[in-house]
């Protein structure tokens, strides 16, 4: 939790000198909470520092005949330029991300599981997938609220947006040598599950909430 708190103190004391700040809080995706500091420096620019986390979630099911227990985490830190091209709460947004973002698979060694073609038991087995973003990736959107005002007290805020990265994929099995299992098997089998996550190289993002002028 150390880095977020550090880019919003930065954030906060370059902009401390100005009459208006923005402290934020909303919920949205990845990262089931976001708390953030927004600073403007003219009627139509501002910048942004946030976090974005807290999400986890877990569900067992069953890939390729193995159980699995699958769990996915998403938590970010964003660094923000805000545009606002008409003058009012409506802007354009650009930054990059710091991710720490990862979808895992992880089997539960019973039943047997079908690699590269040959059936293999996985009773005492291993059969792990990871699924990772990028851990810093560009970041486009659009957004409401933050604009420049004399206005203080309590607004609203809302974002959407994407970010840019492909996800990388490793696997880590026990199964070499099992049942006529080789490495060039395992290594089919991964490629096949890259191949599957290859074309997502647009992760979304949504965010909207309170934000408190002072």
């Amino acid at each position: 939790m150390k880095k977020q708190w550090i880019v919003l103190a930065v954030l906060a004391a370059v902009g401390g000198a100005s009459q208006a700040q923005d402290i934020y809080g909303g919920i949205g995706f990845p990262g089931l909470m976001t708390l953030g500091y927004a600073q403007p420096i003219s009627s139509n620019w501002g910048v942004r520092g946030e976090y974005a986390g807290g999400l986890k979630i877990s569900k067992d099911g069953v890939q390729d005949g193995v159980p699995y227990t699958g769990t996915f985490k998403a938590n970010r830190l964003g660094l923000f330029g805000d545009w606002f091209p008409f003058g009012g709460g409506f802007r354009l947004v650009g930054g990059v991300t710091a991710n720490d973002m990862e979808f895992n698979l992880n089997a539960v060694g019973s039943g047997t599981a079908t690699i590269n073609g040959k059936t293999v038991p996985m009773n005492g087995q291993t059969f792990n997938v990871s699924v990772k973003y990028p851990s810093a990736t560009p970041y486009i959107g659009i957004g409401y609220g933050h604009q420049s005002s004399a206005e203080k007290g309590l607004g609203f805020y809302a974002d959407l947006g994407v970010m840019i990265g492909s996800f990388t994929t490793s696997v880590n099995t026990s199964l070499v040598g099992q049942a006529g299992i080789t490495q060039a098997d395992i290594d089919a089998q991964t490629q096949k599950a890259r191949d599957s996550v290859s074309s997502l190289t647009i992760f979304p993002s949504v965010s909207m909430g309170i934000v408190y002028r002072y």
